[in-house]
């Protein structure tokens, strides 16, 4: 089994491919096992890598909380023992959480940014309805169900068409469960991510990929997501859910590969230097204490939640930063 000991932590990794190396980083309590049906796809153009996220599936176990920038530094970690200088960086949900902190903090090793099914969180974050804030909460007490993981991945469409395809889908999300402790670090995780202010310090070339029935992460997060990052793209998968990647593998590598070709050759960010580099690691250290500020100030602040196709204002977002 693959694996890698970065600082205190052993990550599961897998690599396949050849090319331009293309970092691929999985969300919420879930294995790299997710990327499975799509990258083959990939592997003819570039060198792929795939890991767990500390806690999550074939990697070390966490107690105690985590930050998203210690996620993102793990991810770093992983490209130096790898010897990768740098890379695409491709996160989903969570993982595009950690992708955002590790091209703000890290800009010298991304190259093209994708971002995929998340958000910059923090105050003004668009959160699910009420329903699927419930099923989120649930899964701190027992592992979801294949019905309510469906629920929240895909859209009514494809769960109601591609009954074979959603199997295989599941059984992928389902794969390397998580124990309770990993599913608590990674909510509280997300619940103090915020990108908000910070996003116009990424370099690198970025899309922004979501899809328009994602009740995960509703759609308007990718929007404002875009319109924060400097020459951003925006494509909305229309007809997908929160998964759109295995609802349309085929148009999400499509629109992947003109985004990478016409942005072709992509270099990496410029280093941080001096007191900059420094300012990262004493940022990073303080990453709990002030996430734990940013969360109570979003608790106490107005965002939006859909609620069956509707928009309302909400007081209490407790997953307001989910996926």
């Amino acid at each position: 089994m693959p694996e890698v000991q970065v600082g205190r932590v052993r990550l599961y990794y897998e690599r396949q491919g050849s090319g331009e190396p293309l970092l691929w980083i999985t969300g919420y309590g879930s294995s790299s096992t997710i990327f499975d049906p799509v990258i083959p796809r990939y592997v003819r153009d570039f060198d792929c890598i795939s890991f767990d996220n500390r806690g999550a599936g074939r990697s070390a176990s966490i107690r105690g909380p985590v930050s998203i920038p210690d996620l993102a530094a793990d991810a770093t970690g992983l490209l130096d023992q790898l010897g990768v200088d740098s890379a695409h960086v491709l996160g989903v949900s969570m993982g595009g959480m950690i992708a955002q902190e590790l091209a703000i903090r890290f800009p010298h090793r991304v190259r093209g940014l994708v971002l995929g099914c998340t958000t910059s969180g923090g105050h003004g974050t668009t959160l699910p309805g009420s329903r699927e804030q419930r099923l989120i909460l649930s899964r701190l007490r027992e592992p979801p169900s294949a019905e309510t993981l469906g629920e929240l991945l895909f859209s009514e469409s494809f769960r109601r068409e591609a009954d074979e395809r959603l199997d295989a889908s599941l059984r992928h999300f389902r794969a390397h469960r998580p124990s309770r402790s990993a599913i608590f670090g990674h909510l509280l995780a997300m619940l103090m991510h915020d990108t908000s202010r910070r996003l116009h310090l990424i370099q690198a070339p970025t899309i922004v990929v979501h899809g328009d029935q994602d009740v995960l992460v509703p759609v308007e997060n990718g929007r404002r997501l875009a319109a924060g990052v400097p020459g951003a793209e925006l494509h909305v998968v229309e007809g997908a859910g929160h998964a759109f990647g295995m609802e349309r593998p085929g148009r999400t590598y499509e629109v992947l590969q003109d985004w990478l070709e016409r942005h072709a050759p992509i270099e990496a960010g410029v280093p941080p230097q001096g007191a900059a580099a420094a300012r990262e690691r004493l940022s990073r250290s303080l990453a709990l204490p002030v996430g734990a500020a940013v969360l109570t100030r979003t608790l106490a602040g107005r965002c939006v939640a859909v609620e069956g196709g509707r928009r309302r204002e909400s007081r209490l977002p407790r997953s307001g930063a989910v996926g």
